[in-house]
């Protein structure tokens, strides 16, 4: 059977795409009921709606009058009175879905209202019944329909597989090897503008004197991620540079997520925003996948939050996790922190006031099992 969905539009744009891709569900066309400060919203789920070959029209709506938001609905099912229509009632305002429900439900038409908390679909029609959600939503299409266009990932499937062993090492021993990480950090961070290989940076002799430090260069050079001679490190490749600076906890995250089996998981993604002007603001995600129509955002850092290799206080990693999975998750989105560095009580307090996950230190050995209740 061929359905048309009438969706109210909101700033939560994944309730009106959810049943677009469900079997027995899935619609030929969509028509937006458009309030005027949704505008931006309802071309960024058109655009959506379009990219999976759904036609989409839109009706503007009154978002405060009852009854002009009554009238729009029903002149609609007047106008496709011979057709198969379904109202996805979760978004708009009240009003909007007051009037639109009413009108509805007149018409004896059937109602969708799409349960997040509960990952379920109440139809409301004859009588009530409840359809389990089906995985449909990946990466791309979530972020497009909160603005954000993906223009690089640095996603490597066989690159990962191929550090799986220098990684067992940091972890194995935290305690061990963090300084001596946090130094080689120091060398590497730098470099990741740098677009010309092989390149050299000397070795402060003070550094190697420092514990484990050369026991770092001697592992890495013997997993060919640098090579080490005449008190200098040769990266001969970005990607080296960027697994030493911390791209190493990047792809460890990434193997522990992939074992999940995710809808859809993607590593270094860089995302430009739909915001007019000559230079778009960007954002970059470390690691970030979809399971189960929700969008989990993970943040990895290696550097020190304060003290002498601390980040710098406009790169907060915690403010930035709670901007970005409001900004590209919405009410469905889930951020968590990983750090190989130990946090303090005041930071695990603020991820706790702002609803994001972590985990830290020795605990990153049992990452696995912490990303299996976090995903529940």
């Amino acid at each position: 059977m061929k359905y048309i969905h009438v969706c109210l539009v909101s700033a939560q744009p994944i309730p009106n795409l959810i049943p677009l891709k469900i079997t027995g569900l899935a619609p030929e066309k969509v028509i937006l009921l458009v309030s005027p400060d949704m505008k931006i919203q309802a071309d960024r789920i058109e655009g959506v709606i379009k990219s999976w070959k759904i036609d989409a029209e839109r009706y503007p709506i009154s978002p405060f009058d009852l009854e002009s938001a009554r009238d729009t609905c029903l002149d609609i099912l007047s106008r496709l009175e011979d057709k198969e229509v379904i109202l996805n009632v979760t978004g708009g305002t009240k009003i909007m879905a007051l009037a639109a429900f009413e009108v509805f439900r007149e018409m004896k038409r059937p109602i969708l209202y799409i349960d997040t908390q509960n990952r379920e679909i109440q139809r409301i029609h004859h009588t009530s019944e409840k359809l389990a959600f089906e995985s449909v939503l990946k990466i791309k299409p979530y972020l497009a329909s909160y603005g954000q266009k993906i223009f690089a990932e640095d996603t490597d499937e066989q690159r990962v597989s191929g550090h799986s062993s220098v990684i067992s090492m940091f972890l194995r021993d935290i305690n061990k090897y963090e300084r001596a990480i946090g130094i080689m950090n120091k060398y590497a961070a730098p470099l990741r503008n740098v677009r010309t290989f092989p390149f050299e940076v000397e070795i402060d002799k003070h550094d190697l004197s420092k514990p484990y430090f050369e026991d770092v260069l001697v592992l890495l050079q013997k997993q060919n991620v640098i090579k080490y001679k005449d008190n200098k490190i040769i990266f001969s490749h970005y990607h080296d540079v960027n697994f030493v600076s911390g791209g190493w906890l990047e792809e460890y995250v990434y193997s522990v997520v992939k074992k999940i089996s995710p809808d859809d998981i993607k590593m270094g993604v860089k995302v430009e925003w739909d915001q007019k002007g000559p230079e778009p603001p960007t954002n970059e995600y470390d690691v970030i996948f979809t399971m189960k129509n929700r969008l989990y955002i993970i943040e990895c850092k290696t550097k020190r939050f304060e003290g002498e290799d601390r980040e710098p206080t406009s790169a907060d990693p915690i403010y930035k996790l709670d901007s970005l999975r409001d900004a590209a998750g919405g009410l469905f989105g889930k951020g968590m922190l990983v750090s190989y560095r130990k946090l303090t009580a005041d930071q695990k307090k603020r991820l706790k006031v702002n609803r994001l996950d972590y985990c830290d230190g020795p605990n990153l050995k049992n990452l696995s099992q912490k990303i299996r209740e976090w995903t529940q």
